[in-house]
């Protein structure tokens, strides 16, 4: 059982947060924005995938284990945000790779293929799991804003991997909302 003090540690509520390796900043800090964006975009993929793993649909339940990992490679990207690259535990933690962004664009280029993609502007809600999906897709467009922000603003030229990631991920998410309407989930 955790105890209540673990988790209402009341650390925060002057109006500050900490980093991970306990340096104090304000909460409105671009870091802790970026942080907030990532983690609504983990939860939304969070249900994205309940509703994709409880589908009937074949071939469905694969992007259920992808999805997964994305938000495990998040969360790495999320410590990577979270931990100045300065700190010794910035070595110390897993960071995003080059290998993680071939993979989703992989992925993406698979998927891209069976999905037909029309020429006009899509308008969310064709499915409940594809409306989702979109939700999930501007979530991630808004974590990559605040990313760069972080990049520009904060001299944090090191995330520019996990800013990549993001753009693809929400391509990603995108194609795979289409694919999702194509047959008819929902």
């Amino acid at each position: 059982m955790i105890e209540f003090e673990r988790v209402t540690t009341r650390g925060g509520d002057k109006g500050e947060s900490s980093l991970f390796n306990g340096e104090r900043r304000v909460k409105d800090d671009a870091i802790f924005e970026a942080l907030g964006d990532i983690d609504e975009l983990v939860s939304w993929l969070g249900l994205v995938k309940a509703d994709v793993f409880a589908s009937p649909v074949s071939g469905l339940s694969a992007f259920s284990s992808q999805l997964h990992e994305i938000q495990n490679i998040l969360m790495r990207f999320s410590g990577q945000i979270a931990t100045p690259k300065k700190d010794k535990l910035y070595e110390k933690i897993s960071h995003l790779s080059q290998r993680d962004l071939e993979t989703l664009e992989a992925s993406e280029a698979v998927l891209l293929k069976k999905t037909n993609i029309g020429s006009a502007f899509v308008v969310p809600g064709q499915t409940h799991l594809s409306a989702e999906i979109d939700i999930a897709r501007t979530v991630c467009r808004r974590a990559e804003r605040r990313v760069v922000t972080c990049i520009r603003n904060s001299y944090l030229g090191h995330l520019a991997l996990g800013q990549n990631y993001l753009n693809r991920l929400s391509d990603f998410l995108f194609v795979l909302a289409r694919w999702v309407e194509q047959v008819g989930q929902g």
